[in-house]
């Protein structure tokens, strides 16, 4: 079951409840007051960041990088052979 966040309009108390997707909370588990409100996640601002350190440009650069040196090495390696 998804746990859902409320607030409370009458003494401004936050909290969350696991409930199926078909309920809905009716009270404020403090004032018992029914004037509340479902808060809709931010879910832009929940994505950890940090976890994409790279960037898709710098993995295609490293890429590029290491397949010159690759053709380098194998340029290299034939004019060996033809000495």
């Amino acid at each position: 079951m998804p746990i859902y966040e409320y607030y409370c309009n009458s003494c401004e108390n936050k909290f969350k409840i696991m409930h199926s997707m078909s309920e809905e909370c009716n009270e404020c588990g403090i004032c018992l007051s029914e004037d509340i409100t479902r808060v809709i996640p931010d879910i832009a601002n929940t994505v950890d960041k940090s976890k994409f350190k790279t960037k898709a440009g710098d993995l295609v650069k490293s890429h590029i990088e290491e397949a010159r040196k690759e053709v380098r090495e194998q340029k290299q390696d034939m004019k060996r052979g033809m000495k």
